[in-house]
């Protein structure tokens, strides 16, 4: 029997979810097969064999990837990035490159990016996280709508984005988040005023973990855990054990997955182990949290309670997703928000303390859009094109997930090259958004890029894509970027956010984390 089953027991015991409304189509309509094949004409007369593309020779079985080692040219944890930019200085906007028995293509042409999307076809796929997936098949869960492909994908997916992507449903939950927010200033606040603080807060990093998971906990919990407090967690509260199980998870997920020779998909390994702890630790804790919120919400005749902000109980409405789909969606979101959210707060704030320029001109238009003691609705949050500019300017500086992958089902010809069907197609936004071609000035903070007002604005199409495109984009982006937004409003509005000793860099944990956190937070007068 399935963890989730276990814990949370059978949809048929349980008791009978009462309908709610249908929420909203999928947003993402699908090119005609035409238009593919037309595009993906991949044995065009003047294209070049797939052999023929350049890059790295590397050795024997191996390819290149002692050179990904912690004694290699690009340790995996520090310095991955400049393995694109490198190679792409060398060998040009598209290159080879071999990994043990795969074979990667990696290209930096908006352009070419955009040929790939468009030739996604009505089931875009991706390679599977093979670490996740070889976990859930070991405990019997479902495979979650990041590892399916094909028709499957296509079923989970339209079913549950129907309460992730629709503005409206994410906006019914601002004033929620709002909350959620207004208690972090105050815990900013109460560490900053003692004396010896000044201003500094050590570890600001764990209190914006916690921050991220309550606010997703209203969401998909419907109820606040109490994580934001000036008292350390207790080691054994659901609060700390799930980030403590998130945290270990990606330490143990990055090591997995970019692991050449893969030894853990055959034996139990010690990185393996602790992976699949981690994972066992969020998924019970998440599992029973969800269980106590059913719980809670049902009636005496054993039916679910309406309510319009009830994430949880429209997502096991859904006839099209099994109950054991729909929680184990409930279980991710629980702890893809913490890390993922968290840091890009992280590398924000890390921006506007480094530009305090930039940071005025945001305080500014929080001023002008948010009114004093007034909460924070979606209807604010669409007037503040600054913020948005703010956001998106530090995705090109200090992305959480730098770059996007794909295999099509299809032959494709990208920037003159034959790239047979299921190759890994890696589409280095990250190396786009170095490149003075497509960003004048690319080293400096200048959100006003973004703004479509502005004279040096005009962006190319596809050279920064944070939560990925087209139907197989970030299902939780709108509210991660509500989340993020509020808590950028909230602290820029009481605080001078500043900046003490190195710069921070960003480490890789497949997605980008924080070195350090030296912020140095003063009080607004």
């Amino acid at each position: 029997m399935s963890l989730l089953r276990r814990v949370v027991g059978q949809r048929g015991s349980l008791f009978r979810v009462c309908g709610a409304r249908s929420l909203v189509a999928p947003i993402t309509t699908y090119r005609p097969q035409s238009t593919r094949a037309e595009e993906s004409a991949a044995h065009e007369t003047a294209a070049r064999p797939f052999d023929e593309i350049p890059g790295p020779k590397g050795l024997p079985l191996i390819g290149t990837a002692l050179e990904y080692t912690p004694l290699g040219r690009f340790p995996v944890k520090t310095n991955l990035r400049d393995s694109f930019r490198e190679r792409t200085k060398t060998y040009g906007s598209i290159y080879r490159e071999k990994l043990g028995p795969m074979d990667l293509v990696v290209i930096s042409d908006p352009k070419e990016i955009g040929k790939v999307f468009r030739n996604e076809g009505r089931y875009p796929e991706r390679l599977p996280l093979m670490s996740m997936k070889i976990y859930r098949e070991l405990k019997k869960l479902p495979a979650g709508v990041a590892n399916l492909n094909g028709e499957e994908w296509q079923r989970v997916r339209s079913s549950v984005q129907k309460d992730l992507m629709r503005p409206k449903t994410v906006g019914a939950y601002a004033s929620l988040q709002d909350d959620v927010t207004r208690d972090l200033i105050d815990v900013i606040r109460a560490l900053t005023e003692k004396e010896e603080s000044r201003g500094q807060i050590n570890n600001f990093t764990s209190y914006v973990y916690r921050w991220a998971l309550e606010s997703i906990s209203v969401v998909v919990l419907d109820k606040r855990l109490g994580c934001l407090t000036l008292d350390d967690l207790e080691p054994g509260s659901d609060a700390q054990m799930m980030i403590d199980g998130v945290n270990d998870f990606f330490d143990g997920f990055g090591k997995l997955e970019m692991s050449a020779v893969g030894l853990y998909k055959y034996i139990s390994t010690p990185t393996w182990r602790k992976f699949e702890k981690a994972v066992d630790q969020w998924h019970t804790v998440a599992a029973k949290l969800l269980k106590e919120k059913l719980t809670k919400g049902k009636t005496e005749d054993g039916k679910l309670t309406e309510s319009n902000t009830d994430f949880l109980q429209s997502l096991l409405s859904r006839n099209d997703v099994t109950f054991e789909e729909a929680m184990l969606m409930a279980v991710d979101l629980l702890a893809a928000g913490i890390d993922t959210t968290g840091n890009t707060l992280i590398f924000n704030l890390f921006c506007l303390a480094k530009n305090p320029e930039a940071q005025e001109k945001l305080y500014q238009e929080i001023m002008e859009v948010v009114p004093a003691g007034q909460p924070v609705d979606d209807k604010m949050l669409n007037k503040m094109h600054y913020l948005r500019a703010v956001v998106k300017e530090t995705f090109r500086l200090y992305p959480t997930v730098p770059n996007t992958v794909r295999t099509l089902d299809r032959d494709i010809v990208l920037s003159g090259y034959v790239v047979p069907a299921k190759t890994m197609i890696f589409m280095a936004h990250d190396v786009i958004s170095s490149l003075p071609e497509y960003y004048p000035e690319p080293e400096v903070f200048k959100p006003e890029r973004w703004l479509r007002d502005d004279e040096s604005s005009g962006v190319q199409p596809f050279t920064l894509l944070p939560f990925g495109y087209g139907p197989r984009m970030c299902i939780g982006r709108r509210f991660a970027e509500q989340e993020l937004h509020l808590g950028l409003i909230r602290i820029v509005q009481n605080f001078h956010v500043g900046w003490s000793g190195e710069d921070m860099k960003q480490v890789n944990r497949m997605i980008q984390s924080p070195d350090r956190d030296s912020f140095v937070f003063s009080e607004r007068a």
